[in-house]
């Protein structure tokens, strides 16, 4: 079986996972689609050493942040890994929130070689990224939940599979491949967004500005640094924003994330959520266990 972790930032996704593995003896995958990436550490929020108590992660720190990746490229890497694991016997345990890279890897999801579709391309030549990301939102709304309207090559890309129902927003259609279980952390809506919040202040106390100057100075404009917490402070460095708007932004798109997530998942889904226990985390390591074991 597989066990999936998802969650907003500062959730707990990483104390849950890690104490999962040691309970279980067994490795991290992550799910993340940031965390992929070299040098986007503190935005992404990835884990320490420190953090990671010993326990090996996988699909961390694997591409320059020049590169393009893809959901394609995750699901070769991750299903890959679960191959492993199961040679091993060990049990997989995924944490993030990127629910299309997620989604790839548990169902039958198949990819076209051929990436974007020239004639869409030119047909859509004109339209704005927001008028674009409309058009994808009437076609498969799930995707367009998660997919930024200024991401234009994803955006093609999804527009090209749902023309062709490669991608379906109905999960009664979706084949599962594995056995798994998708444990979600929640809380009530004011106590997260006050999560959030505090959250990007440490961020930003850790060095997050630092860390986007240092790749805005080396002229990075791919598609990594399209995530939160780094296109909002390209946008300071630009002299489009103050900081204290961009930082405010920030914390503003992690919380409708945050939104975008839940709704995903709900929909998507059988989540198996959890109100997290901020006084006792191990009723909620218990709560997890219950729903792992049953």
């Amino acid at each position: 079986m597989i066990i999936v972790i998802i969650g907003p930032t500062g959730i707990g996704k990483t104390k849950l996972s890690i104490a999962l593995a040691k309970y279980f003896n067994t490795e991290i995958i992550s799910g993340d689609s940031v965390q992929v990436y070299k040098e986007l550490n503190i935005g992404s929020a990835k884990i320490t050493k420190e953090e990671s108590k010993g326990i090996t992660h996988h699909l961390i720190d694997i591409m320059e942040p020049t590169e393009e990746y893809s959901v394609a490229l995750y699901q070769k890497a991750v299903r890959q890994k679960i191959s492993e694991f199961k040679e091993q016997n060990k049990t997989p345990i995924i944490v993030g929130g990127t629910g299309l890279y997620i989604k790839s890897v548990l169902y039958d999801y198949n990819f076209d070689d051929s990436k974007r579709d020239s004639t869409l391309e030119e047909k859509y030549k004109d339209f704005s990224n927001e008028k674009l990301h409309n058009v994808l939102k009437e076609l498969d709304v799930a995707s367009s939940e998660i997919i930024h309207m200024n991401n234009r090559k994803r955006l093609i890309q999804a527009i090209s599979r749902a023309g062709t129902n490669k991608v379906s927003d109905n999960r009664n259609k979706d084949i599962a491949l594995y056995d798994f279980k998708i444990i979600g952390l929640t809380k009530d809506r004011e106590t997260l967004y006050e999560i959030i919040n505090n959250r990007v202040d440490i961020m930003i106390e850790q060095g997050l500005v630092d860390e986007v100057k240092r790749l805005y100075d080396k002229g990075i404009r791919s598609n990594s640094v399209s995530a939160i917490g780094y296109k909002e402070l390209y946008k300071f460095f630009d002299k489009e924003w103050t900081l204290e708007f961009a930082i405010d932004k920030i914390k503003q798109h992690s919380r409708n994330l945050a939104k975008k997530q839940f709704t995903f998942f709900n929909n998507q889904f059988n989540t198996n959520w959890i109100t997290v226990d901020l006084n006792n985390f191990n009723n909620t390591i218990e709560e997890a266990l219950k729903i792992i074991e049953n």
